[in-house]
């Protein structure tokens, strides 16, 4: 076994979310499988626009499908009930999800950081923008309040929160390099490569196996074609048959 999964995604994709959320969850049995997880930013608004890919929701049909049916299975399915569109609308991403700053704020928090802080960060900046009450990070000043206060363990534990994982000082440097020229042009250069390899929205996850084989995926909802594709053990879907009524003693 062994292999490795690339993840190119966005804050302002709710299935970005999900999909996160999973490979998080199961990053150390990865690890334990010998198969590395990284994330990269892209901004899927250009993404789609580049591909021809359409905003699944700008047809009504669909809208209403995922408002009502989608997004709720999903929610309760990926153990983040909480996630909502800004304002309880997903027409209010074309608003705030100009997330072209948060994005590059990663990149930097990627350079001068552990990875298992960059991958909180993700983690935390997908909440502010996705848990009520959400936040509009698109914009600097709000982006600096969210870093400053993420908290040094996301656990949800109360003492957490009076241990924030940057500084004041912390922050203006990562706010600093998200806004040089090098993040900007890094950013730039990971849609490229999505785009490259045929992505069309996110998650796009690309998937290297032991035999040096990469295959691409898309969607949240591909983890067991995944990890068929890595040769991993996993409990694949499996209806059962009705239980047994109960025998009487009598």
């Amino acid at each position: 076994m062994g292999g490795h999964i690339d993840c190119y995604t966005d804050l302002n994709s709710i299935y970005g979310y999900f999909g996160f959320v999973h490979l998080l969850e199961h990053v150390e049995a990865l690890r334990s499988h010998r198969v590395g997880v990284d994330f990269h930013p892209v901004y899927l608004p250009d993404l789609q626009q580049r591909s021809g890919n359409r905003v699944i929701w700008t047809v009504k049909a669909r809208q209403d499908w995922l408002e009502n049916y989608e997004l709720p299975r999903s929610r309760r399915d990926f153990g983040v009930a909480e996630a909502s569109p800004p304002g309880g609308d997903l027409n209010n991403l074309f608003k705030v999800g100009q997330t072209q700053l948060p994005l590059r704020a990663l990149l930097a928090i990627k350079k001068m950081y552990s990875a298992d802080v960059y991958n909180a960060a993700w983690h935390w900046l997908y909440r502010c923008f996705w848990s009520p009450p959400q936040q509009s990070i698109k914009d600097e000043a709000p982006l600096r309040q969210a870093l400053m206060a993420m908290p040094r363990d996301l656990s949800g534990d109360a003492k957490n929160k009076e241990s924030p994982q940057f500084s004041t000082d912390d922050v203006d440097k990562i706010m600093t390099l998200a806004k040089g020229k090098h993040s900007k042009d890094e950013l730039r250069e990971n849609t490229d490569e999505a785009l490259r390899q045929g992505g069309f929205g996110a998650p796009w996850i690309m998937v290297r196996n032991s035999s040096g084989v990469t295959e691409p995926f898309f969607g949240s909802d591909r983890f067991a074609q995944i990890y068929e594709f890595l040769g991993l053990p996993y409990s694949p879907l499996k209806l059962l048959p009705p239980p047994e009524p109960a025998k009487s003693n009598l």
